[in-house]
């Protein structure tokens, strides 16, 4: 396992196979990427963001690995609302009915934020009818408190991926006539972090 260098500038891609598949099998297990990241022999969360970027394969298991945690958290939600339909069956408890039925589930849940943290906006996933439309996902919001959590987390992790573009802009400027554009291009990505960056009010006094 190499050593990371975590201050800050450029440096070469420390990212091997072996590391990669070290991260998987944590995330695997049920780690979070905070408590991965924050361990000195992996790599920081920017570098992590950067490795998913860059490295398709890495990418593509990453994402297999995170499915399938999303598909068992699925299975074990409905194991234990089959149970309490059992329970109110076998002990005559009534079951809730009327009013229309969510189209919540945590596989689609997942997969929303997962493709908010890929920097898809609302009116492109509106064209993939796996997703769910801006509508729901409003309603998600004011009623799930979990749903708001992950969105939440994957609003920062676009935000830190928008940076980590920027920093490839600076990478790839080889001299004074690659500016404009680089400049043009660093404005933009500003623009969206600012925009996706929740406002803070202060109270008047």
């Amino acid at each position: 396992m190499p050593d990371f260098d975590h201050t800050g500038g450029w440096k070469p891609s420390a990212y091997r196979a072996a590391i990669g598949r070290v991260i998987l099998a944590r995330v695997e297990v049920g780690e979070t990427i905070t408590s991965i990241v924050a361990d000195p022999e992996m790599p920081c969360r920017a570098t992590l963001y950067r490795w998913l970027k860059m490295h398709e394969d890495f990418a593509a298991e990453y994402g297999q690995v995170r499915r399938v945690l999303a598909e068992n958290a699925l299975w074990s939600r409905d194991h234990v609302q089959g149970q309490r339909r059992d329970y109110a069956v076998r002990f005559g408890k009534g079951l809730h009915k009327g009013g229309q039925k969510s189209r919540y589930t945590l596989c689609r849940a997942w997969a929303f934020c997962e493709a908010v943290a890929d920097g898809m906006t609302l009116a492109q996933m509106a064209q993939d009818p796996t997703l769910p439309t801006p509508k729901m996902v409003y309603r998600w919001l004011r009623q799930r408190r979990e749903f708001r959590t992950m969105y939440e987390r994957a609003r920062a992790t676009q935000r830190q991926m928008l940076l980590i573009d920027i920093d490839m802009v600076v990478d790839r400027v080889m001299g004074p006539g690659d500016l404009p554009a680089a400049k043009r291009q660093v404005a933009w990505l500003e623009g969206r972090i600012g925009r996706l960056t929740p406002k803070m009010y202060r109270t008047r006094l």
